[in-house]
């Protein structure tokens, strides 16, 4: 008997994004008993923003633009075949290939950070609706529903910075950083019991 879970994130902060996370797994079945039936799990995240596909899809295609809102280093050679990588000061760096290509329409790479297991998929795909277009994201191949989760909660928070980049001019990550932080003249003192 096979199950498909799905689950529907609300990204209270931007109020219309969803994301979707579809799982296929046998329900009678623990992942070491699949035998030789390999099981893999996807999502798929959407996310509306307020502008044209043209500039949505130079956000996820052009180096300058993708250092904006995701890596903090960006090499991409925007065609079929193409290589990139993409560095973070706190994460692995991701090395991989363009494996789909259609401006202002899809663009699809590998995922394989070093620590990874295996080789998962990401493919956006771009529909323009009305004055909006609508970023869906879809990232396959994972063989854990822990190695999916964490790349829900990756994506969930880079297509809200996508978006407030597009749209506010502004970007998460800094803000992020500096509610995160405390003030560098703030020292914390301890406390004698007493």
């Amino acid at each position: 008997m096979r199950r498909t879970l799905l689950f529907i994130l609300l990204l209270a902060a931007f109020g219309s994004a969803v994301a979707q996370q579809h799982a296929k797994k046998p329900a009678a079945l623990k992942p070491e008993d699949t035998g030789p039936v390999s099981v893999t799990r996807s999502a798929t995240l959407q996310v509306p923003i307020a502008s044209d596909a043209v500039t949505v899809f130079s956000y996820l295609s052009d180096q300058q633009k993708l250092m904006t809102w995701f890596p903090e280093q960006a090499i991409l050679e925007p065609q079929f075949g193409g290589k990139y990588h993409f560095r973070w000061k706190d994460q692995e760096p991701l090395d991989g290939v363009v494996t789909g290509y259609l401006a202002a329409n899809m663009l699809a790479y590998t995922w394989k950070r070093p620590s990874d297991v295996t080789e998962t998929q990401v493919r956006f795909k771009l529909s323009p609706q009305g004055g909006q277009t609508m970023v869906d994201l879809e990232h396959s191949g994972f063989a854990s529903a822990d190695d999916l989760d964490k790349a829900v909660k990756f994506w969930v928070f880079y297509l809200q910075n996508l978006r407030s980049v597009i749209e506010e001019q502004t970007d998460l990550r800094q803000v992020k950083a500096k509610t995160t932080k405390p003030p560098a003249h703030v020292v914390p003192r301890s406390r004698k019991k007493g």
